[in-house]
């Protein structure tokens, strides 16, 4: 008959039920079979109490007692497993063994303890009401299982309390939710077998299986038990952009998220080996160096992917058993703009070293064409000065002829003289610059009679330029300096020339040379040549003033004037050789002052040539 007792424990049976059901309709966790099982046993062990309380017979209720064994084994057992499987890590399927091996034997025990009485040794009514509970005395192996329960039940507080101890906030009301389910249980349970707690005169333990299931029904309903965890892992495996493929042991593909499935065309790779899947199955070897590259067709364009594989172990080195790799996890990192940029930086290296060895050979063509073209003007030059020599030379015989027989020729010869030396140095000066380029260039040492010098290069740019004046200061000019004589002539010349191409032909250009003493010294104290070259002509911008000495440049104000940007850099790097400076001071359409310092001391002179020297 259907009593309150009985109304109780079928209502434990239907929330174990339902747990179970829930449990298993759930994505899958670490631990469900154990979980599961555990629950199918508290309903074995519960419906066996249910109808053991119904049954008016006592060996009927003594048969139903029996029956109960092997759920009651199994419960703490599974339950144990679970708490391992869920905090620890999953556990080998040939654990679930030892409960059913040692369930089923301690039920085989119970159902034949009349053959040896070692589960009960003596059982009873509790009073001579029909149907009325029986009074049970227990025998050694009742109490030695009880103990390997209690085992179970000790290792699944310690478990959980570590779980607990380790769990991040969000799952720690899911542990304290193990241990007041795990508790009540075991404390019914404690109480019966000490004989001092029973409930409608019957064991209480399979009575606490309801308590027990509105536990889990709240944890499952209002704390998203099993849910949680298994959603957030997949969630974050579906939102890494790059695919992702768990593999077994046996290379078979078990998970796989979108960005994976979406590299196999013709189907899911869920199920199938690695090395059965086009393209993926060049990293099925196991022995394949790792991270090694990939190209797979996707929307018809292909791509490159970067492997590397995760193993996935169980166990622990540290425990009993070796740690031993269940699976792995393969990521295909996508590396293809990062491929296609370094093609495209490939194929830039590869233009610029093409373009770097047309430029060699182009540099080596220009440098052959030079050398051929200084060849050209040395060889021109010399055959330009062997006649203007056989002129000068003549020149000078008929002066010393004319000084007796024709003194009213000497003006007319000297004149000659000067065009020759003109042409001369208009050779030099076509020749300069290479010179001065060639690093085995050194300066000349000669004693040089300086005003003359400087007297000689105004009368030659005066014959050069008929009509206009050139003033000589040379007042305070050193008679004496070392220097080289055809390079500082060249000098005078540039700066002459320029001043007289550059000013209006009714104003004159003065020509300054005076020694620097006293506060005006050379860096090293010593006493300097300043040489100034002054005109009143078109003067030169005041943003371009600092780049006249440039080699090329031609300031903007210079028109049609012939000129090819190359005179005052010659005169910048002779100055430079000689140990000194070259200046400008000039004003827009009022003139200009060059002015050249140089030091009289043979020490300033430059000893390694022009070694090291740049052009510009």
């Amino acid at each position: 008959m259907l009593t309150l007792p009985a109304l109780l424990l079928l209502a434990a049976v239907l929330a174990t039920l339902w747990t179970a059901w829930r449990s298993w309709a759930l994505p899958p966790f670490p631990g469900r079979f154990n979980f599961v099982a555990m629950q199918m046993s508290a309903c074995w062990w519960t419906t066996a109490a249910a109808i053991e309380t119904i049954v008016p017979a006592p060996a009927d209720k003594l048969f139903w007692a029996e029956m109960a064994w092997f759920g009651i084994v199994c419960t703490p057992s599974f339950w144990a497993l679970f708490l391992w499987s869920y905090t620890q890590e999953e556990l080998a399927a040939r654990w679930r063994l030892v409960p059913v091996v040692v369930g089923a034997l301690t039920w085989a025990a119970a159902l034949t303890n009349d053959a040896h009485r070692l589960i009960y040794t003596a059982v009873q009514p509790i009073n001579d009401a029909p149907g009325a509970a029986l009074d049970y005395s227990h025998g050694l192996l009742f109490f030695v299982v009880t103990i390997y329960l209690y085992a179970f039940m000790v290792m699944s507080i310690v478990v959980t309390a570590s779980g607990i101890h380790r769990a991040t906030p969000a799952y720690r009301t899911h542990y304290l939710g193990f241990l007041v389910a795990m508790a009540v249980p075991w404390v019914a349970n404690v109480g019966y077998v000490t004989g001092n707690l029973t409930l409608f005169d019957f064991d209480p333990t399979p009575f606490s299986f309801l308590l027990m299931g509105a536990v889990f029904y709240w944890l499952i309903t209002r704390r998203r038990l099993f849910v949680l965890l298994p959603v957030a892992r997949d969630a974050l495996l579906d939102a890494v952009p790059d695919p992702v493929l768990v593999l077994d042991a046996d290379g078979t593909v078990v998970e796989a998220n979108p960005a994976a499935l979406a590299l196999v065309p013709d189907g899911t790779p869920l199920g199938r080996r690695l090395a059965d899947l086009p393209g993926l199955s060049a990293l099925s070897p196991r022995d394949i160096t790792l991270p090694a590259p990939l190209t797979l067709e996707s929307d018809g364009t292909a791509r490159s992917f970067e492997a590397t594989r995760v193993p996935l172990t169980s166990g622990s080195a540290g425990g009993r058993a070796a740690a031993r790799e269940v699976g792995c996890l393969l990521m295909l990192r996508d590396v293809t703009h990062r491929r296609r940029a370094e093609m495209r930086l490939e194929d830039m290296v590869r233009r610029l070293d093409l373009a770097r060895l047309e430029a060699e050979e182009r540099l080596v063509a220009e440098q052959e064409a030079k050398r051929a073209l200084n060849g050209f003007l040395s060889m021109a030059a010399h055959e330009f000065k062997t006649p203007l020599a056989i002129i000068d030379g003549a020149a000078q015989l008929l002066l010393m002829d004319a000084e007796v027989k024709a003194p009213g020729m000497l003006p007319r010869l000297e004149k000659i003289r000067r065009a020759v030396r003109r042409q001369v140095n208009i050779l030099d000066t076509c020749l300069a610059d290479d010179r001065l380029s060639d690093p085995a260039f050194a300066l000349r040492r000669d004693p040089l009679d300086l005003p003359a010098l400087l007297r000689a290069a105004a009368s030659a740019q005066g014959d050069a330029a008929p009509g206009r004046r050139i003033e000589l200061e040379l007042d305070g000019c050193p008679a004496r300096m070392t220097g080289d004589g055809p390079m500082l002539e060249l000098c005078v010349h540039n700066l002459l020339n320029n001043a007289l191409k550059y000013s209006p032909a009714g104003t004159p250009v003065r020509l300054r040379a005076r020694s620097e003493d006293g506060g005006e010294k050379g860096p090293d104290g010593q006493s300097q040549l300043a040489l100034s070259v002054a005109d009143q002509g078109i003067g030169i911008p005041d943003s371009e003033r600092e780049r006249v000495f440039d080699r090329f440049f031609r300031a903007s104000n210079t028109g049609t004037a012939a000129g090819s940007g190359v005179g005052l850099n010659m005169v910048r790097r002779i100055a430079a050789l000689h140990g000194g400076t070259v200046t400008v001071d000039s004003r827009l359409g009022e003139g200009s002052v060059f002015t050249l310092r140089i030091p009289l001391g043979e020490d300033a002179l430059c000893e390694d040539g022009m070694a090291g020297m740049s052009a510009d």
